[in-house]
């Protein structure tokens, strides 16, 4: 190996250090950070009752010991009842009430959605694994693992309209 090809070489992985680059896996730097620049989050309308909600059920509420516990289980937010239960207006309201302008858990420096802003909401750091991005405050060790926890990413269709419905106004009517 000459000195060019060790310099390119040294280039290419010190430009992919932190990055995430040929890593899909989960982890503190699994992914890019995601560019608002090019996201339109106006088009389409999302209804959270039709697209959100089951996205949390079937992701993040499955369980009490997780996002399922309306009380909010050690702290966590909650995000619905199972997939298996139908939602009442009380736990829709309640999802709103617990995380829309709410403080994460975490020491993140900002607010666990907010509502037309998901550059500066958390859930989105912790569901797009960009916990090392952005102004977080607790980045890159205190701000938790990537959400759902253990699992791959949630489909990058399903971010974007989480996304979409925060940037709508994260509303739950």
């Amino acid at each position: 190996m000459n000195v060019r090809e060790f310099f390119l070489i040294f280039l290419v992985v010190t430009a992919c250090a932190g990055a995430g680059c040929g890593d899909d896996g989960p982890g503190p730097a699994a992914t890019a950070c995601f560019d608002y620049s090019k996201f339109d989050g106006t088009t389409p309308e999302v209804s959270f009752a039709g697209e959100i909600l089951p996205i949390f059920q079937r992701s993040c509420s499955f369980s009490s010991t997780c996002h399922g516990a309306e009380a909010g289980s050690a702290g966590f937010a909650y995000l619905g009842p199972p997939l298996s239960e139908q939602a009442t207006q009380a736990q829709i309201d309640a999802i709103a009430a617990q995380n829309v302008g709410a403080a994460s858990r975490a020491p993140s420096g900002m607010p666990r959605i907010t509502a037309g802003d998901p550059a500066n909401s958390f859930l989105l750091h912790k569901l797009d694994d960009t916990l090392s991005c952005g102004d977080l405050e607790c980045a890159p060790d205190g701000c938790g693992a990537p959400m759902p926890f253990g699992g791959d990413l949630l489909p990058s269709a399903e971010r974007d309209a989480i996304r979409r419905w925060i940037q709508q106004g994260a509303k739950v009517h």
